[in-house]
């Protein structure tokens, strides 16, 4: 049995075209043994009008403390079936991928499997452009990081517990590499899985709000709960080096009280912006900006922010 778990806050533009896209999944490949759940974290707009108008999902509301950790990990408990099949709100489901990696005689041929998917991004409400989201070489790849679109064998989800549900951001790495530590690496399809409608990563108001929600904190929280894990230290060393480069000549001007070393982190910065294709140069100079506040946040982040688990998780069931 699959069970397609969807999650969302707020999605209520695009939530229709979500479920309307795993029912296609359903129809396509003729599945007998199936369940759809939506699990909602206080949506406030008209998310859950919305699914109601879909007699065969079950919703599910979260009533205390959300993310997107504890809306996977309720929906999981809640669900019925061997086969989980993770998907965000805001994505639409390409109904031919899952002939790939599934059938009704062999069951789910990979532990932990995802696929490509498509960025639709959007400015002011208009599609800006589109883009896929990995670099696949090959039919498939594995790796030892996931978003929050995978299917997985509930056995497997087990092992590991889940998600964390203190982990607001970075849920998705985190589930990821403690899985690849176990000897599950994801296994990335080079085909369309969905299309994600989304603002684009480098949108300057999306990074900066990470910063100033708090989100990007949870990187340094990622680095202290998995120190031992070869893994996360691929990831952080891949996706925050100027970071550990910043913390490295810190402690070198500290001990040595040369400060002019710390332009060599000023300059691996301005390198990193400049990889960047196709921004302008206003959004170059807010992404720099960007990255100097984020690597001194995190730096200061891995003394000082310790957050707590979640207590007040809390959920009912409805129509």
């Amino acid at each position: 049995m699959i069970s397609f778990i969807i999650i969302g806050r707020n999605e209520a533009k695009v939530l229709s075209g979500c479920i309307k896209s795993v029912i296609n999944v359903v129809k396509h490949n003729s599945l007998k043994e199936y369940e759809i759940l939506y699990v909602d974290s206080k949506s406030t707009d008209d998310s859950l009008n919305v699914v109601r108008k879909f007699q065969n999902v079950k919703i599910i509301r979260l009533l205390g403390d959300y993310n997107a950790a504890i809306a996977r990990n309720v929906g999981a408990f809640e669900s019925k079936g061997d086969i989980l099949f993770f998907i965000d709100g805001d994505m639409e489901i390409n109904p031919f991928f899952l002939r790939l990696v599934y059938s009704d005689s062999g069951g789910l041929k990979f532990n932990f499997v995802s696929g490509q998917f498509i960025d639709i991004e959007y400015n002011n409400g208009k599609v800006k452009k589109e883009k896929k989201y990995h670099q696949i070489n090959g039919k498939l790849k594995k790796q030892y990081t996931t978003g929050g679109l995978f299917i997985i064998r509930r056995e497997v989800w087990e092992y590991v517990g889940g998600m964390r549900n203190k982990l607001r951001r970075n849920q998705d790495i985190d589930l990821g590499i403690r899985l690849a530590n176990k000897g599950f690496l994801l296994v990335r399809i080079n085909e369309i899985l969905a299309y994600h409608h989304t603002v684009s990563y480098r949108n300057p108001k999306r990074m900066f709000r990470l910063i100033f929600n708090g989100d990007d904190l949870f990187r340094c929280v990622l680095l202290r709960d998995n120190l031992l894990n070869k893994y996360q230290w691929l990831y952080f060393l891949r996706e925050n080096y100027t970071m550990f480069m910043l913390l490295l000549l810190f402690i070198f001007t500290v001990f040595t009280g040369k400060y002019y070393f710390l332009f060599a982190y000023i300059l691996a910065l301005i390198i990193r912006v400049l990889r960047k294709k196709g921004e302008s140069l206003i959004n170059r100079v807010l992404i720099y900006i960007y990255y100097v506040i984020r690597d001194v946040a995190v730096f200061i982040g891995l003394f000082f922010f310790w957050p707590s688990e979640p207590k007040n998780i809390k959920f009912e069931k409805n129509r």
